[in-house]
Order: structure tokens, then C-alpha cells, then sequence
């Protein structure tokens, strides 16, 4: 059975690919910064946890597995811009560090989750094949591309995934995503905090389980390798979004000021990874009916 390495692995991304991702032992690595001890319950039996920072692991280590991907990282956006230090230390550095031992060890192939926050242009669509489309917006964003291209200049089988914003359930779930965000404020009756130049404005998002099958695809083509694909479900402006929720509970909004530069309305082509077989199966308005249902609405 093929073994793969998941670093950041209990965060929201990794503790559902820990129990999606069949036919394969999983291990986990995760320093348990942010204290998601409930990802390790009723963990998966060919799932194991250890408790590292993933700076700490050598290629002795990384033999044991064929596949790693990547998910350590400071994952916020918007609050990227107030903790630059970190974001640059853990991001880059480290993932650096990390890249060179992957590179002396025996694995086969090394997945990086970017994001498509790297994008910031005014254009109908974006896609992956034209730099002229990058215009990082956040520090975070910033780090993505800095991962991105130094990729290409090691020796190793590589894969980049542009990421939507993330939706849906899981044990390890964060609430600092559009989406997630806004179920638990209309929830908790708080008011919606939307950036309100962003309200019409269409932005790429991805479900799990969309995650989870763009990622068997990958792994099982070798063709697909040393590639960078955008991965999403669809495009939705947060006025979709809020009308979704609007059906289900009462709802009130507060526009807000965006952290971010330069904002620009775009859409995000998914043409490249389509031609491998994928094909988006989330549904938005199920998984947000899901999400609130969990939190009690």
C-alpha cells in the first residue's frame, strides 16, 4: 500500500483527506499549534498522528513515503499582513528547508497547496498558463508564488494546486473562510462581515470532497505531474452566497473594509484540470445547508 505524508494534516483541509484519501497509510504530521485535538478522534486505522513541526523531519524520515503534500502553512489571508515575520518564516522558509530534504529522499511526488489568491487582475477569466494573471494581493498569497517558482528549480516530481476558498465540513473545520464565516456568524445571530467591495465581486471556492477527487486524479496520472492546475468548484460573488443563507435563517449584514489591495472582479478557469477527468461534484448550496445544520440552525 502506497504511503503518503500529510503535513498540517489535522487543520481543516487534512483532517478530511485523512479520511477520504482511501487505499493509501497516512501519516500525519502536525505540531498541533492550533490545538485540533478533535482531528484525532475516531481517526481512520491506516491513519497515524505524530505530534512534530514538519521543519523538525530529515530524508531518512521522508523515505518512508512516496507521496507528501504540503498543507503546513499560516493559512489567513487577511490577517497575513499583520504577522509578515511568521508568514515568511513558516511559508518560505521552512517549506524551503523542507522542498531540499524532499528532494535528497525517495519520494515520488511532492504536492503543494497554493492558492488562487495569487491571482489580482481584472479579467473575465484567469487561468494558470499566463503570468500576467499573478498579482498577489496578502503576504500569504505572496508566499504561494514564492513556493511556486522555486519548485522549478529543484530536481523532483512537484504538483502546485491553485485552491479555491475552502468550504465545507470537517473535523479540523476553521471559520476564518468567506463561507464557513458567514454560516456561524448568521448562526451565533451576529451580524455578516462582508467586504463590501468585494459584494458583487465573483471569487473562486472549493468543497472537500471536489479537493479530495482533484487529488486522486493527480496522484494516479503521472502526466498530470510538474504542473500547476486551478482547482475550485465554482465562482460565486458573497451576494450568491448570502442568498443561499437568506433561505435557510434571518441574517443581518455589516459591510466592511477589505484588508486587501487592489481588488479586481475575476473568474477562475479550471479548463486544465478538467482535461484530466475532473469534474466538480459539490454542491454550494448543499454544503452550506450542511454546515449550518451542524451548527445548530
Amino acid at each position: 500500500m502506497e504511503k503518503i505524508l500529510i503535513t498540517g494534516g489535522l487543520g481543516h483541509i487534512g483532517s478530511k483527506l485523512s479520511e477520504n484519501l482511501k487505499g493509501y497509510e497516512i501519516t500525519i504530521v502536525d505540531n498541533f499549534f492550533t490545538q485540533r485535538y478533535c482531528s484525532i478522534f475516531n481517526k481512520p486505522k491506516n491513519v497515524t498522528i505524530i505530534e512534530q513541526d514538519f521543519s523538525k523531519l530529515d530524508v531518512k524520515f521522508l523515505n518512508k513515503f512516496s507521496i507528501v503534500i504540503h498543507l503546513a502553512a499560516i493559512t489567513d489571508a487577511a490577517s497575513s499582513f499583520s504577522k509578515e515575520d511568521e508568514v515568511l518564516n513558516v511559508n518560505v522558509i521552512k517549506t524551503k528547508e523542507f522542498i531540499n530534504k524532499v528532494e535528497k529522499s525517495k519520494v515520488k511526488l511532492f504536492i503543494f497547496p497554493s492558492s488562487t489568491s495569487v491571482y489580482g487582475v481584472s479579467s473575465l477569466i484567469v487561468d494558470e498558463e499566463d503570468e500576467k494573471y499573478l498579482n498577489p494581493q496578502s503576504p500569504y498569497a505572496t508566499s504561494k508564488i514564492e513556493i511556486e517558482k522555486y519548485l522549478t528549480t529543484k530536481k523532483m516530481n512537484y504538483v502546485v494546486l491553485r485552491l479555491g476558498t475552502i468550504f465545507g465540513i470537517s473535523k479540523g473545520m476553521r471559520f476564518h473562510t468567506a463561507i464557513n464565516k458567514f454560516c456561524y456568524q448568521a448562526v451565533m445571530e451576529q451580524p455578516l462581515t462582508i467586504w463590501k467591495q468585494n459584494y458583487n465581486q465573483k471569487r473562486p471556492y472549493l468543497g472537500l470532497g471536489d479537493l479530495n477527487n482533484a487529488l486522486d486524479i493527480i496522484i494516479k496520472n503521472k502526466k498530470s505531474w510538474n504542473k500547476v492546475y486551478n482547482v475550485l468548484t465554482g465562482n460565486y460573488t458573497p451576494k450568491e452566497i448570502l442568498a443561499i443563507i437568506k433561505q435557510i435563517t434571518s441574517i443581518k449584514i455589516k459591510f466592511v473594509n477589505t484588508p486587501l489591495l487592489n481588488q479586481h472582479n475575476y473568474e477562475v478557469s479550471q479548463e486544465k484540470i478538467k482535461k484530466l477527468g475532473f469534474k466538480s461534484k459539490d454542491n454550494l448550496t448543499k454544503e452550506i445547508v450542511k454546515t449550518l445544520k451542524m451548527l445548530g440552525k
